[in-house]
């Protein structure tokens, strides 16, 4: 029933901001605004996210330490994918699905490489607050501009006291539930447990909190970092790519620095549980476009529309074809390993 009310939320969601969206602009003027477009975007396009999610399998590699022995590259790639996929019409139940997909591969604890995923999304986390600051702080020298695509005003303190005011039972909240959670497993592991379903909750507990806490035990911490950069290299690259479909480095002179300021953007969007992203993406590019550059509204709205579609396409594309490589290899594996 949850999981349901949840699917409806992001179902509702998605209409609002596809409603603000294009409440302002017609069929007819999207329709000229693609017009003359360039599609030869398309193939760089799908390299740097080809190659954004299998440096993000890589990067996975690392945090699973002695199990990499036996976790392919092709099934960890197949299961980021296999993760978007099924992020597209169940949002976030993707990192579910794709630690649960590997775990069955590996034979390994599903709470164990769920821990994984936590501890990657909190590293992602970090990541993005570290460019959105370099971010804000490049945007900071044009307050107005500033205030425009954040809808306060910035100079006012009355902004700031009321932010404050907002999100401190927030911050308290999350503080008693992270204190909460380790007091919980701490009492479990150190108590004598008869009953055999908090035996298996603790065994659950306990394999979540050492894939919670496999960056302790990260060989190559450089290339971990060198991976992290690579993959938010590969998600700017794919929001400046598709700026070519519409000429915009060349009549809004945007370049690889307004690439980031919008992957950000798109990321706040994301954040938003929306099935695939749908109406968020498109309301906070096109917005951002118009706030920030003062692109027309029928061409930011148009862009954000077919980048949108192509990076759906391509997850709905990719997928299957890593899943059926990851299941033909896996068989000539077992196959092998039988004949020896």
């Amino acid at each position: 029933m949850n999981k349901a009310i949840k699917y409806i939320v992001g179902i509702v969601f998605a209409a609002f901001f596809l409603w603000l969206s294009f409440s302002n602009v017609s069929i007819e003027e999207l329709r000229q605004a693609t017009i003359g477009m360039s599609w030869s975007w398309l193939f760089p396009f799908s390299i740097a996210l080809t190659f954004s999610h299998y440096i993000r399998a890589e990067r996975w590699r690392l945090l699973l330490g002695d199990t990499t022995l036996v976790a392919h590259r092709s099934t960890l790639f197949a299961g980021v994918m296999f993760g978007y996929l099924i992020n597209i019409p169940f949002p976030r139940l993707g990192e579910i699905s794709r630690p649960m997909y590997v775990a069955k591969q590996l034979h390994e604890s599903n709470s164990k490489l769920i821990g994984t995923i936590v501890l990657e999304r909190f590293i992602d986390v970090i990541s993005m607050l570290i460019i959105m600051a370099l971010v804000a702080y490049f945007l900071l020298s044009d307050v107005d501009t500033l205030s425009r695509l954040l809808g306060v005003n910035l100079v006012d303190s009355q902004v700031y006291s009321t932010l404050f005011l907002n999100t401190w039972p927030l911050i308290l909240l999350g503080m008693g539930i992270i204190m909460g959670g380790w007091a919980l497993y701490k009492r479990l592991t150190t108590t004598n447990l008869n009953a055999a379903w908090l035996l298996k909750i603790k065994e659950i507990i306990a394999q979540f909190v050492e894939g919670l806490m496999s960056i302790k035990k990260l060989e190559r911490p450089f290339l971990f970092v060198g991976y992290t950069v690579l993959i938010w290299v590969g998600y700017i690259a794919m929001m400046y790519i598709p700026f070519w479909m519409f000429d915009l480095p060349l009549k809004f002179d945007l370049g690889w620095a307004d690439a980031a300021i919008l992957t950000m953007a798109s990321a706040v969007a994301l954040s938003i549980p929306t099935p695939g992203g749908i109406g968020s993406y498109h309301y906070f590019i096109s917005y951002s476009l118009g706030i920030l550059y003062m692109v027309p509204e029928p061409t930011g709205l148009a862009f954000a529309t077919i980048t949108h579609a192509a990076t759906l396409a391509m997850v709905i594309l990719v997928a299957p074809a890593a899943l059926a490589i990851d299941k033909f290899l896996s068989l000539q594996r077992e196959a092998t390993a039988q004949n020896v």
